[in-house]
């Protein structure tokens, strides 16, 4: 005989801290901003201190906007935080997909 398994999957949502508004995060998801910005060693900025949410061994942040599409003209803006526990080691393929991935955010959210 034959048997067959499911697996069952179950997520469950913890209680995340949502990013309050900050300079960087502002300036990065402003109306018109299309550039991100690369915070190679988060350790040595002040910065460091916007960046409350991320795990506290986050040696790297890229921030990457988002452009939100909406029915009409009215866009939204938003921002994607990577990071990485290895100061200085994204690429530039890295960046690159990046920001593939924050355009396809942006054309679904």
């Amino acid at each position: 005989t034959a048997s067959s398994s499911k697996t069952t999957t179950t997520t469950t949502t913890t209680n995340m801290n949502i990013p309050e508004k900050s300079p960087i995060l502002d300036r990065v998801g402003s109306t018109g901003n299309v550039k991100e910005t690369y915070l190679p060693t988060l350790q040595a900025l002040p910065g460091r201190f916007e960046f409350t949410y991320l795990p506290s061994n986050t040696q790297l942040a890229l921030l990457i906007p988002i452009t939100i599409m909406e029915d009409g003209s009215n866009n939204k803006n938003g921002v994607l935080v990577v990071g990485s526990d290895t100061a200085k080691s994204f690429t530039p393929r890295d960046i690159a997909w990046s920001r593939i991935i924050a355009q396809r955010m942006g054309d679904y959210l």
